[in-house]
């Protein structure tokens, strides 16, 4: 998202650039890179933003252990059940009119200026990419830190683009998303604090 939002990785890179001195500042123990990152508001709307129109699990199954009902729908012990983040994360009955676009502000409050945790929607099921309930991901800390601190390097340190305007990158995967055909980046190393 960052290659073809050009405004969204300059903006990102900036705030990166003010709360980070340099990159040998990381190599200091007294720096403590985890909080920096945590508290940077727009580094964090980005991650909020991609992790919504690309959840890593597009789909999940669940079996009912026992007859139920789903808004009036009977549904009997043993049925399986999908849970597909991708087309809830992506609904405009959640999201609005603007649900398929790349849009980090929707993930900050309009009266604080920091970031929300249900970016704009009315509940936090919108939001499906981790699930919810005691079957959601155990490691979603881990993956939000480490989506944190891999975005904040790479585009702390590059400016990127798509090595092909033009390409249009198609996503596939069962278990986990990918594009199906790779990305190719061009990549232009920046000075930091530039």
């Amino acid at each position: 998202m960052l290659s073809t939002h050009s405004d969204i990785q300059t903006r990102l890179r900036a705030e990166l650039h003010a709360a980070i001195p340099s990159p040998k500042a990381l190599l200091d123990p007294r720096f403590d890179v985890a909080t920096v990152l945590e508290s940077l508001t727009y580094l964090n709307t980005v991650c909020n933003e991609t992790l919504r129109l690309y959840p890593s699990l597009p789909i999940s199954s669940r079996v009912a252990i026992r007859d139920t009902s789903i808004l009036g729908q009977f549904v009997p012990k043993g049925t399986t059940l999908l849970i597909v983040p991708w087309a809830t994360n992506r609904s405009p009955d959640f999201w609005g009119v603007d649900s398929e676009k790349f849009k980090p502000e929707r993930w900050i409050d309009a009266g604080s200026g920091r970031a929300t945790n249900n970016g704009g929607a009315d509940s936090n099921y919108a939001f499906l990419t981790f699930l919810h309930g005691p079957r959601s991901c155990i490691g979603e800390k881990f993956a939000r830190a480490e989506l944190r601190a891999l975005v904040a390097a790479f585009c702390g340190n590059f400016e990127m683009e798509m090595a092909d305007p033009g390409e249009v990158v198609h996503v596939g995967g069962v278990i986990t998303i990918k594009p199906t055909n790779g990305m190719k980046l061009r990549l232009k190393p920046v000075e930091w604090g530039n």
